[in-house]
């Protein structure tokens, strides 16, 4: 370690802008005249853990390591790096307790070293010394403020993360319940063990409130929101709006792709006849639908995902979505993904299930009534 001559109350403004805020010109003249620069070499202990010592020291250049013995002894633990503009060793300045640490150059460095003596000797020098204490605690205070602040944050980050894996816990086991039960009804009607006729509003009741139970169950244990289910007036007006245009164009083409496949006598459903009743039932049956095939399902998976465009959580909800219509047959199945699709996208749109559930619910009457499906 090189000594040289002592440091100016400008270039020490300079190399310790932080603390010198603290410190009134006077004193930072003080300082100055008190410290000496020294040049370090790579791998020099500056400090060293237990020893008694009070100067304190300011880095101009270079990095060093803080080091700390571990418990029971054997090697050091590094556990902070500090570099340039930065303090260190002034705790034992402040407590004069032993050095609670070593301190060691990792590279080539300069440091400015404070002898507590050397600025005693200076006129009105004791006075001095107790303002640079004064300095020093209200730096090292605003430094654990800030620590501890950083901690806050990584705790509540910390904690967020564990919310955020204990939700998807609860998605994950709730997506293999919903594909258990899609398959369990699927495989019932495939082998007529139940005797039902499908197309019948008492059974789509049924089988939606057989799915509606572990859904609404898993929302309130992940605590969504009702905004987050797309349950909002944000975006309502203009949902609706565009909701109804998308309808009329969707329910011309509903009709005009049934009547194609009428004439080659494809229809893979059968048409059913308009029942007023049945179809305003069928509104409400359309809005939980889409509460949580796209407030929940989509929303779930574009989160747990980090699916930044959401296009693959609007694929994945609709592919789910469209198994549970696997005992409609392939092409219903295959028309539920499809329009799925669209209903994801629309969604995105406004976050709001409103204009979503109007084009279900038009598209589902047209669907029906034409027996496409």
């Amino acid at each position: 370690m090189t000594v040289d001559t002592a440091v100016s109350k400008d270039r020490l403004k300079e190399i310790i802008p932080n603390l010198t805020t603290y410190m009134p010109d006077r004193l930072i003249g003080a300082v100055g005249a008190a410290s000496q620069e020294r040049h370090v070499a790579p791998g020099e202990t500056v400090i060293a853990e237990g020893e008694t010592s009070t100067e304190f020291f300011l880095i101009r250049e270079g990095t060093f390591g803080i080091y700390r013995a571990a418990p029971g002894g054997g090697t050091e633990v590094r556990v902070a790096e500090i570099g340039p503009g930065q303090p260190f060793g002034e705790m034992a300045l402040l407590d004069g307790e032993p050095r609670a640490a070593t301190v060691r150059a990792e590279s080539a460095g300069v440091i400015l070293e404070i002898a507590p003596e050397a600025l005693r000797a200076q006129p009105d020098g004791e006075a001095g010394f107790l303002e640079l204490k004064g300095a020093l605690a209200a730096f090292v205070t605003r430094r654990m403020r800030a620590t501890t602040q950083g901690h806050v944050e990584a705790l509540q980050r910390e904690l967020a993360l564990r919310k955020e894996q204990e939700q998807f816990g609860r998605f994950f086991i709730y997506s293999l319940t919903m594909m258990s039960i899609g398959t369990i009804v699927n495989n019932m009607l495939a082998r007529m063990t139940l005797s039902v006729d499908i197309y019948t509003q008492i059974f789509a009741w049924q089988y939606l409130a057989v799915l509606l139970v572990p859904s609404f169950f898993v929302i309130r244990h992940m605590g969504i929101s009702l905004q987050s289910l797309g349950l909002t007036t944000v975006g309502l007006k203009r949902s609706l709006s565009e909701g109804a245009l998308i309808s009329v164009g969707l329910f011309a083409l509903t009709w005009i792709v049934a009547a194609i496949l009428r004439h080659f006598d494809a229809l893979p459903g059968k048409v059913l006849p308009f029942d007023l009743l049945g179809t305003l039932s069928y509104f409400l049956h359309s809005a939980l639908q889409e509460i949580i095939a796209r407030g929940f399902l989509q929303s779930s998976f574009q989160r747990f995902l980090g699916d930044s465009n959401g296009l693959w959580s609007v694929l994945l909800a609709s592919i789910l979505f469209g198994m549970f219509h696997l005992h409609f047959g392939m092409a219903a199945v295959l028309m539920t993904i499809a329009t799925g699709c669209v209903f994801g996208l629309i969604y995105m749109r406004h976050q709001n299930v409103a204009g979503v559930t109007l084009v279900h619910y038009v598209m589902g009457v047209a669907a029906f009534n034409t027996g496409l499906i």
